[in-house]
């Protein structure tokens, strides 16, 4: 019997040229396709697929949110990463949420095949990548303050420093303070990755938990 999959991608080459990659896998089957996270949830309870291949950045619902939603309510259907970003944040949020693998698209469509089977015989396969940053017990440095926060949002709506210290009311060099520790705190190498992370998960429900 053939593997269900369920792709979802917002861009609809990647959607097409998957389906069609994916086709030529003899126990691999792509019964549908979704453009956001709403309907990735929709489809996925009409479908009810064996795995879904969820990209992470869509609009209307991200795909963090959308895979929660699905392990939650379709226990049986297993969710698998698809996404151009590998850093850690996007890792360990996408496994949080309950995915069972988490495949970048630079890699092949045979390792997507293989992450795939994997999926269904209960093993997760995760990227090779870097550590995370860690504190000296070992913990992750992943949370953020409320102000972090709120600088990671305004970065994340494409303000510059300056624009983000007028709104704050603090100074550019408080901006930049406060960037240096989230890249610390969120294992980020370089502000690029802090930009990149910002704008992947712009809006509040999708920023990392805050401490008080």
């Amino acid at each position: 019997m053939k593997i269900k999959v369920l792709l979802v991608d917002d861009h609809r080459m990647v959607r097409d040229g998957l389906g069609a990659l994916l086709a030529q896998e003899a126990d691999i089957e792509v019964v549908a396709f979704a453009s956001d996270g709403e309907e990735a949830v929709t489809l996925a309870h009409a479908w009810k697929p064996d795995v879904v291949l969820m990209d992470i950045c869509m609009p209307r619902l991200s795909g963090i949110d959308a895979a929660a939603q699905i392990v939650k309510s379709l226990p049986k259907t297993r969710v698998i990463a698809l996404s151009a970003q590998g850093e850690w944040p996007f890792v360990s949020q996408m496994m949080a949420a309950g995915v069972c693998g988490y495949v970048q698209k630079e890699q092949s469509v045979t390792e997507l095949a293989a992450t795939i089977r994997a999926a269904m015989a209960g093993e997760m396969r995760l990227p090779e990548l870097p550590p995370p940053t860690r504190l000296a017990n070992g913990t992750e440095k992943r949370s953020l303050s409320r102000r972090e926060r709120l600088v990671l949002k305004e970065l994340g709506a494409g303000k510059p420093a300056r624009e983000v210290a007028q709104a704050m009311g603090i100074s550019t060099k408080t901006v930049d303070t406060y960037r240096r520790r989230m890249m610390i705190k969120l294992g980020l190498q370089c502000q690029t990755e802090l930009m990149k992370y910002a704008v992947t998960l712009h809006g509040a429900g999708d920023l990392p938990a805050t401490q008080e």
